[in-house]
Parts: structure tokens; sequence; C-alpha cells
């Protein structure tokens, strides 16, 4: 039970990052012009998509320990379902690495820097959280 804050947590940030994005309607300008000439933009339309896929993933890592957290899988008794909380916590990671790597591919070394170490902590966290358990 000590561990629901963590993962109410994960699925508020890419929760409500993933749902800003799909409710925004339209992949924002500022998203286009910062990767613009990077290696996202290999041909028309790749920018867009690049930002469809990160949505689907915020989403798809909230959704995924939502599914753990309403079966409970955070209970010892409840061990069949801790397969949802594992797997949210690695995209959680994967999601984390994705958007520091485009960030690492404008030069915006401080916030790369900084989305990988909450890769990092959300590992060290993840796997305190599921040994707890």
């Amino acid at each position: 039970m000590k561990t629901v804050p963590f993962y109410l947590l994960l699925i508020m940030t890419f929760g409500t990052a993933g749902l800003d994005k799909i409710l925004g309607g339209e992949i924002p300008n500022w998203f286009l012009e910062q990767f613009r000439g990077t290696i996202l933009d290999v041909f028309p339309g790749a920018l867009e998509i690049s930002f469809i896929l990160i949505t689907i993933l915020e989403i798809l890592t909230a959704l995924i320990l939502l599914v753990g957290l309403f079966k409970k899988a955070f209970l010892k008794k409840v061990g069949s379902y801790k397969c949802f909380l594992n797997n949210g916590v690695i995209l959680a990671q994967i999601t984390f690495i994705v958007l520091g790597f485009g960030q690492r591919l404008t030069h915006k070394f401080d916030v790369a820097g900084s989305l990988f170490c909450f890769a990092v902590l959300t590992f060290i966290a993840g796997q305190t959280a599921l040994k707890s358990e």
C-alpha cells in the first residue's frame, strides 16, 4: 500500500502529459520548430508521427499503471497482476529516455540530463516498490 503514491505520481505525470497533447488537437508549433532539421525530421510528416508516438507512449504508460492499481497488484496476495506495474514502470523509464533523447538532439542538455535522472530514479524507485510488495 505504501507504494501506491509512486504509481500515482507516474500516472499523473504521463497521463496528464498525454491527455494535454490529445486535448490540444494539433501538433504544437514549438514541437515542430524544436525538432525541424534533426534526425527525427527525415521525411515529410515524420515530426507529426514522432509527436503522436510520444503521446501514445505517455497514455499507454499511465493506462498500464492504472490497470495495475485497479487490479490491486500492489498487494502481496494479488501477485499475478504485478506485470502491469512492472511493465508500467519500464514504459515510464523508456518514455523518460525517449524524451531525454529528443532534448539531447536539440542541445537542451540540462533538460535531457534531468529526464535521464528521472529515468534512473524511476528505475530505483520501481525496483524498490516491486520488491516491497
